[in-house]
């Protein structure tokens, strides 16, 4: 209907179709009334500067329309930006940040902040975590071959002999260098590990001729540290009250290796993933981390023997991990 009737006012139509218009606009009011609004929208375009060539015919004049529109919005695109040009509007650009702006940022970065960081924490404890549960399935991996090469299991710590030892015995044996094993024995969680970074302490892996060669405050060094982070199973008395070594089984509930323990620990649990818990390497290889001192939900402390002493067990089943400079007797 509005393309016709304005065909209509613009004379773009034949003399046939012009009548038929004109009779449906003497009988039809909503026509009526759309010619008066297009004759109303037509008066206000003509009271405004024409051009000077004004095309003729409805296709020439949309065109003209178009093409005016599109000379208008160049023009826009081409002129100075607000920013550069003077201007005299005292109110504050958009573009720049408020206080209100800056004050809902900062609460949301501290947010993100609360959420990312705590991750990241954790994240980097269990990357430690793991990483020292691997040291101890290498160093299990080469007890196990030990007490399979040399047919008389794992290595024994004698009365006298700090429990440290075992690393000599590995050492000597050709199993893992003295680096390999200076490296494995470093739980990168424990209070150790920065005094070991910051090159303040260094883990020494002596021959026992050294051993007996050596003064004595250095050699109470040298056994402090002997096993760097971690803990080694001694063996236990009899009812003869004979010193018995530790049988290799291959069970999965007989411990071997532990993160140390340490006396400034509450429960003498060890200082090792923040004093949380310890990792648990077991005859089979497995490795497992445990909260408290009690291996698979026992009673026996993993570290103290029935008498609560940091000594050789009572029996068998008296498991005891002790420290590198702990010997059998608990001197």
């Amino acid at each position: 209907m509005r393309a016709e009737l304005l065909a209509y006012l613009l004379g773009d139509l034949d003399p046939d179709e012009r009548e038929r218009v004109a009779e449906r606009i003497a009988n039809d009011p909503v026509w009526q009334q759309e010619l008066a609004t297009l004759k109303a929208c037509l008066k206000a375009r003509e009271a405004e500067a024409e051009p000077a060539n004004e095309p003729v015919g409805l296709v020439d004049r949309t065109c003209s329309y178009v093409q005016q529109a599109a000379s208008q919005k160049a023009a826009l695109s081409c002129a100075e930006p607000a920013s550069l040009s003077e201007s005299h509007d005292p109110c504050v650009s958009a573009a720049r940040w408020s206080f209100l702006d800056l004050a809902v940022g900062a609460v949301v970065l501290l947010a993100v902040g609360m959420l990312i960081l705590p991750a990241i924490h954790n994240s980097r404890d269990s990357a430690r975590q793991m990483k020292c549960q691997s040291n101890l399935r290498d160093l299990g991996i080469a007890l196990v071959e030990y007490a399979n090469r040399f047919d008389r299991g794992l290595p024994h710590i004698e009365l006298g002999e700090n429990a440290g030892i075992f690393v000599v015995d590995l050492a000597e044996s050709g199993l893992l260098s003295r680096e390999q094993l200076a490296e494995l024995l470093i739980c990168p969680s424990s209070p150790l590990a920065a005094d070991v970074f910051a090159g303040n302490i260094v883990i020494q892996i002596p021959s026992r001729e050294d051993l007996e060669r050596v003064p004595k405050e250095s050699l109470e060094l040298i056994q402090k540290w002997m096993s760097g982070s971690y803990a080694y199973r001694i063996g236990f008395f009899d009812q003869q009250g004979r010193y018995c070594r530790v049988k290799f089984e291959r069970r999965a509930d007989s411990p071997v290796l532990a993160d140390a323990p340490s006396s400034a620990v509450a429960g003498f649990r060890s200082p090792n993933h923040g004093g949380c818990g310890q990792n648990v390497v077991f005859q089979d290889l497995s490795v497992r981390y445990f909260q408290q001192c009690l291996a698979d939900g026992k009673r026996d402390h993993l570290f103290l023997n029935e008498e609560l002493k940091h000594a050789a067990g009572r029996h068998a089943q008296d498991v005891v991990l002790a420290r590198s400079e702990a010997d059998p007797a608990g001197r």
